[in-house]
């Protein structure tokens, strides 16, 4: 006669793991999972060492622009030019002429329009390029005592 399972019995045989055997691919997924991590791993280092050089490319690059192009502070070359001017000026005791007083006096409005509308630096570095050009060319005609005249 058979003997009845019990509880116990049953709670052995649902503990005990059953022992399968593994499939016959397991070792080849392993290996190609463990590859595939790895060719991701070294793509990731790949891209962050391209990623690198082409801030650094970009770095130099911006460097020599840079150095190559220094910056001419305009307004301050406008604004000592005007001292020599006015030095010259007040040592000849000769005022400047109505045309050139015109011409300086448009320059001005133009600088102060664009600062009283807020325009950047891009629109302004012009106006004091050409008024710092006007009084070095004012200043040059005074050195040589030569006299401005319009055409």
């Amino acid at each position: 006669m058979q003997s009845e399972l019990s509880f116990r019995d049953l709670a052995d045989t649902a503990a005990a793991p059953a022992m399968l055997p593994p499939s016959a691919d397991l070792w080849s997924r392993i290996a190609a999972a463990h590859l595939a991590r790895r060719q991701r791993r070294t793509m990731r280092r790949v891209a962050g060492a391209g990623t690198a050089a082409v801030v650094l490319v970009a770095i130099a690059a911006f460097g020599v622009h840079a150095m190559r192009e220094p910056g001419v502070d305009w307004q301050a070359r406008a604004q000592a030019l005007e001292l020599q001017l006015s030095e010259a000026i007040a040592q000849r005791s000769a005022p400047l002429s109505s045309d050139t007083q015109e011409e300086l006096a448009r320059v001005d409005f133009a600088l102060q329009s664009a600062y009283d509308r807020g325009a950047d630096k891009s629109e302004l570095a012009p106006l004091w390029k050409q008024r710092s050009e006007l009084l070095s060319v004012l200043l040059a005609a005074r050195q040589q005592k030569l006299a401005l005249t319009r055409i």
